[in-house]
C-alpha cells in the first residue's frame, strides 16, 4: 500500500479526537479496516483509549495515589495500559486507515508512550494515517515521523465536522 499520513493538529478541545473518531466510522461504514488508538477524554477529565479495531478501552490516566505511573505534566498514566497500546499498535496495521491518537510530550520528549506508534508508521502497511500532535510538538514530531508527514490540517470547532468526509475522501483517493 502507499502510505500517506497526516498530522492532526490543533488547540486543547478544538475536536481533533471527535474528527478520528468520526473518521473511523464513517471509513468502516464504507468497508475499510481500521486500526490504532483513540484517546477518549471522560466526564471526570480522566482519560481512556480506545482500540480503534477491537473497540476494546482502557483506562489510560491514574488516580493521583496510584502506583506505578508514568508521569507526564499533570498527567499520571497507568504503563499497563501504556504496554496494552504499544501490542495494539503493533497489530494495527495492514489496514487502510491507521488512527494514533496522540504523539504528545510523552513520546516525543520522553521516549515513553506510544513509542511503537513511530516504527509502524514508517511501515507502508496502511492507505492513510492520522497522527494527533498538539501545535506546539508539530515540528519536533515531522522530525521523527516518515516525509510522508508532512501534511498537517489543523482543526478547529468550525472545520472539524467536515475534515472527517474530507478524510474519507483522501483515503477513497489513495485506496481506490
Amino acid at each position: 500500500m502507499a502510505k500517506r499520513i497526516i498530522i492532526l493538529s490543533g488547540e486543547r478541545g478544538a475536536g481533533k479526537s471527535i474528527v478520528c473518531r468520526k473518521t473511523v466510522a464513517l471509513a468502516q461504514n464504507r468497508g475499510h479496516t481500521c486500526g490504532g488508538l483513540i484517546t477518549l477524554r471522560r466526564p471526570d477529565d480522566n482519560l481512556d483509549v480506545l482500540d480503534v479495531r477491537s473497540g476494546s478501552v482502557r483506562r489510560l490516566t491514574l488516580e493521583p495515589k496510584v502506583s506505578p505511573a508514568v508521569i507526564q505534566g499533570r498527567f499520571r498514566f497507568s504503563p499497563e495500559t501504556l504496554a496494552w497500546g504499544n501490542e495494539i499498535l503493533t497489530r494495527a496495521t495492514p489496514c487502510d486507515l491507521l488512527v494514533v491518537d496522540e504523539l504528545g510530550p510523552l513520546e516525543i520528549e520522553q521516549g515513553w508512550g506510544w513509542q511503537r506508534a513511530f516504527d509502524v508508521l514508517r511501515k507502508s502497511e496502511f492507505a492513510l494515517a492520522l497522527v494527533v500532535v498538539r501545535p506546539e510538538l508539530v515540528a519536533q514530531a515531522q522530525l521523527k515521523l516518515p516525509k510522508s508527514a508532512m501534511a498537517v490540517l489543523t482543526v478547529t470547532r468550525q472545520n472539524r465536522d467536515e475534515l472527517p468526509a474530507t478524510l474519507l475522501e483522501t483515503l477513497e483517493h489513495k485506496n481506490p
